[in-house]
């Protein structure tokens, strides 16, 4: 696979109302499922973010949302959930509500629990090929081995926070390790900073955060940061669930729904 580039996918008819944010970062490529979904309702713009920095892809998704007509519900999963936020705040002109969906804590202290909770739902021989993928990346000379270490890798740490899959066909996600590591370095300064109050101060907008209470990602410290620093927000905890709502045999149906009536 050649070097990816920002793209955008449009799933359903206009008006294009939501735009959905995936998660990696350099995840392109996993909403794609959901959106197709949620576009039997209304018409979704399903970006692919491959950009080196946070600015870049914030004035990527800046200047695909000043073209629409209307201002759009956006939604941000894992990484893209922070993404919404920064997005959100600094273009409010845009955005008519932010949902939050398994946002990552904002606090480092709660980060650093969730690599030893997913090691521990992971078994010898998945840790085994875990351990053998990271050492590829840090050895990895050429992007293709890289983007495949970094796609299985993320398909390990789906089955560590998943609480009962259904088996879905899987996405096919375009995973970039060049923007991951890019990116992801910027977005671990910016928690490690509490840089994230700021941006939650300049929203303007309704927030609404859907948490798994299996995610491996802590609800109650997210729940809790953004309480304390929002105006309008409101909370779903989603039982027997894990990070990947829409994925789940026991919360797509009720993930679905707040979907719905929140869009």
């Amino acid at each position: 696979m050649g070097d990816l580039t920002d793209r955008v996918v449009l799933h359903g008819k206009p008006p294009y109302a939501l735009m959905f944010l995936h998660g990696g970062p350099g995840a392109g490529g996993e909403l794609a499922h959901l959106a197709e979904d949620i576009s039997q309702i209304k018409g979704v713009i399903e970006p692919r973010l491959y950009s080196l920095s946070i600015k870049e892809q914030i004035d990527y998704l800046r200047d695909i949302a000043r073209t629409g007509q209307q201002k759009v519900v956006l939604l941000g999963y894992s990484w893209g959930a922070w993404l919404g936020i920064m997005l959100a705040a600094a273009y409010s002109q845009y955005i008519s509500k932010l949902i939050l969906v398994s946002c990552p804590p904002f606090g480092q202290a709660e980060a650093n629990g969730i690599a030893d909770i997913r090691l521990g739902r992971l078994n010898t021989e998945q840790k085994s090929r875990l351990t053998a993928l990271n050492r590829l990346l840090a050895e990895a000379d050429n992007t293709a081995v890289a983007d495949g270490a970094m796609a299985e890798i993320g398909e390990l740490f789906l089955q560590a926070d998943t609480y009962s899959s259904l088996n879905l066909p899987d996405t096919a996600a375009e995973c970039s390790y060049r923007t991951y590591k890019s990116v992801w370095q910027e977005a671990l300064a910016l928690r490690q900073g509490n840089k994230f109050a700021g941006y939650l101060a300049l929203l303007k907008c309704p927030v609404v955060a859907i948490h798994g209470d299996y995610d491996s990602h802590p609800a109650k410290p997210v729940f809790e940061y953004l309480g304390d620093n929002l105006t309008g927000f409101s909370s779903v905890l989603l039982r027997r669930c894990g990070h990947c709502p829409w994925h789940e045999q026991y919360a797509r149906q009720e993930f679905m729904a707040v979907l719905k009536q929140e869009i």
